[in-house]
């Protein structure tokens, strides 16, 4: 079971960090949710601190970009459509009616609205249809299907435009 829980977590983390420009997470105080008693295992059970791990190292070798919310940061009792705020929502309630516009939304979409919006304020660029290898500098040819044993064109064993020998 561990080797199957290890090997997912590699797979969805290698996966959110070539598919994506930025990715947020937020710091949250796992220790505080862990001592909850109905929250424990499943706080327990998903191991936060490994997938954040994951993608801070994976996020730098795939050329992405990880943010972390920092633990104060109210995405959920911020309302994402007019930036007004509820104090008073609570764990328990899943849905958050905003007492200033009367937006009513899932708590937790509403929470990604406002993550996404936070990393929007940094970064020029949100929605991504980013291909495998857009972040790839250019390496000045692209590869062409050639018979074996010939040159590629403009290679007759002189000096490539960088400099380098054939």
């Amino acid at each position: 079971m561990a080797s199957q829980r290890r090997d997912g977590l590699h797979r969805l983390t290698s996966r959110l960090a070539t598919t994506h420009d930025a990715i947020v997470v937020e710091d949250l105080h796992v220790a505080g949710m862990v001592r909850n008693r109905r929250l424990a295992r499943a706080v327990a059970d998903t191991a936060m601190a490994e997938v954040r791990r994951q993608l801070g190292y994976k996020t730098g070798w795939y050329g992405c970009r990880l943010v972390v919310a920092d633990r104060w940061y109210p995405s959920s009792r911020t309302c994402s459509g007019c930036g007004g705020r509820n104090p008073s929502l609570t764990l328990s309630d899943r849905m958050f009616v905003c007492p200033s516009c009367g937006l009513v939304i899932d708590r937790d979409v509403n929470a990604a609205v406002n993550l996404r919006s936070l990393v929007a304020a940094s970064m020029s660029e949100t929605v991504n249809a980013r291909g495998g290898d857009q972040k790839t500098p250019l390496a000045g040819q692209v590869a062409v299907k050639r018979e074996p044993g010939t040159a590629p064109a403009g290679k007759t064993g002189g000096a490539s435009p960088q400099g380098e020998a054939a």
